[in-house]
């Protein structure tokens, strides 16, 4: 009776979502690699010929790259690299969390490609409508927005982890013989359609189960705070979450030039061999300045996070991940688990083939679904 009932849940739940399944599948095994495929096909806009010279003042390329974009377009963020062949990339962009669309969900969204040697535009691009970064939309919200496609895709994931697991169900022999262990474990390529069409819908499952568990559990901590807070109390030992609060900056309506200029040459200072600083510019007369450091390349989990005074630059505090643990740890981690960044280029190659693993599943369980559907058919027929 549980085995029955966990099939007929399986397929109605495969139904429904799959086709989510299916779009998110896709577009995560795309985005597992985009650095790469960003350098292959941007590499104009993204590399520069490295020079002897020292970097322009933040300050000054700021500037340049503000003056290059529409006066409402203030710019957001900054991502500079400090090895000398990349451009740094200014951001202006706007969201409202709240609209219905990928299209009123960024009122504007701009990069701005700045050479920092000499302070010249290599490039601007409307962000909004680039290619990757459609497919993330897409992957996170279907391009419906936050309100609607987040929690969507959210739901349609807890979904896919039921099926997962009732997968595992259905696919566990009742007998451990011989010849059903084979079924279970090889694809019979010489089977028929159907036959391989069952294969492979149930022997790729089992072989990607733990690390596609692990690539939609981090899925939803994106999509979900309680997924988020739930993951943290676990490895907190019980204990809740505590999330950081910015410092206070000495007010002032604008940061200061000389602090910007300050605070970036000292980080870049500190970690001369970084992959990435990313400077926020929040709003508010308090807001301090705001440098996320990315010590190693595509790890997001490998930081130290610093904060200056807005007027003078001088350091508020700073953290990185050797100064966390448990919970926030675990958190800090989570991008680089779910893209599969976390091992290297290794575990990129093994997130993208679990991806299109995922991607095939709702194929293979549609046509078997389908075949089923018609046998009876033409049974009720031929009766």
């Amino acid at each position: 009776m549980a085995r029955k009932l966990f099939r007929y849940l399986h397929r109605w739940l495969g139904l429904t979502t799959g086709l989510i399944v299916f779009i998110v599948s896709v577009t995560g095994c795309i985005y597992v690699f985009s650095d790469e495929l960003k350098g292959l096909f941007y590499g104009k806009r993204l590399f520069i010929v490295e020079q002897e010279a020292a970097f322009l003042p933040l300050s000054v390329l700021k500037d340049n790259a503000q003056r290059a974009l529409d006066p409402s377009h203030p710019i957001t963020r900054c991502d500079v690299f400090p090895k000398g062949n990349r451009s740094w990339i200014f951001r202006a962009a706007k969201t409202k969390p709240g609209a219905i669309g990928y299209w009123n969900y960024y009122p504007y969204y701009y990069r701005v490609y700045v050479n920092p040697y000499n302070g010249e535009i290599v490039h601007i691009e409307n962000s909004k409508w680039e290619f990757f970064q459609v497919v993330l939309s897409l992957h996170m919200n279907l391009l419906l927005g936050e309100r609607i496609g987040k929690p969507l895709v959210g739901y349609a994931v807890v979904g896919f982890l039921f099926i997962l697991i009732s997968g595992v169900v259905l696919w566990w022999p009742r007998k451990w013989k011989k010849k059903k262990l084979r079924q279970r474990f090889a694809i019979k390529w010489k089977g028929s359609v159907k036959r391989v069409t069952y294969d492979l819908h149930n022997v790729p499952g089992f072989y990607i189960l733990i690390p596609v568990f692990i690539i939609a559990t981090t899925g939803l901590v994106f999509s979900f705070n309680w997924a988020d807070q739930a993951v943290q109390y676990l490895f907190n030992g019980g204990t809740p979450a505590m999330k950081r609060t910015l410092p206070v900056s000495a007010p002032s309506a604008q940061y200061a030039d000389s602090a910007l200029d300050t605070a970036v040459r000292s980080v870049m200072h500190a970690h001369t061999g970084a992959d990435m600083l990313s400077i926020r510019f929040r709003a508010g007369e308090t807001s301090p300045i705001d440098i996320q450091t990315r010590l190693r390349k595509s790890r997001t989990s490998t930081f130290v996070w610093y904060y200056f005074d807005r007027n003078d630059g001088r350091l508020l505090t700073k953290y990185g991940h050797r100064d966390i643990t448990g919970g926030e740890k675990v958190r800090s981690m989570n991008y680089d688990l779910h893209v599969g960044s976390i091992g290297g280029t290794a575990t990129k190659i093994l997130a993208c083939f679990c991806s299109l693993i995922c991607a095939s599943l709702p194929v293979t369980g549609f046509l078997i679904w389908y075949n089923k559907r018609r046998k009876r058919g033409i049974a009720r027929v031929g009766a």
